[in-house]
């Protein structure tokens, strides 16, 4: 007989799993390395609900930097400790309807002891 696994079980060793690859766009501080700072200036219209970034190194911008339930409002910033260095950085909102996203994407480069500011106007 086969045993069963729940969701939750699937759910966290699907995690454990894309983690273990690099999937989340790994650390936003590297140990030992000079730090600087990304910050997220929301221009738009609309609620930022994604920011993801990673590395310029890595192969994907990774999970949502965002803490559950939490936006970048229009007129508002969010921003992000780093290890200094070039960062690829995705920002975006979900449509009313659910499918799908608006972005905006860009890559840049941190300096120690800077902050980077980018402005997204939804465009």
């Amino acid at each position: 007989m086969l045993k069963q696994l729940s969701k939750p079980a699937i759910t966290i060793a699907l995690i454990a799993t894309l983690a273990a690859c690099g999937v989340t766009g790994g650390p936003l501080i590297r140990e030992g390395e000079p730090v600087g700072m990304i910050t997220i200036r929301n221009t738009s219209y609309s609620e930022l609900t994604v920011v993801t970034m990673s590395d310029c190194d890595h192969y994907t911008y990774g999970l949502n930097r965002l803490s559950a339930g939490e936006t970048v409002p229009p007129g508002y910033d969010r921003s992000f400790r780093v290890s200094a260095g070039c960062w690829d950085v995705q920002v975006g909102y979900g449509w009313a309807d659910g499918s799908g996203y608006s972005t905006g994407t860009k890559r840049t480069e941190v300096y120690a002891g800077r902050n980077r500011i980018l402005n997204y106007s939804g465009s």
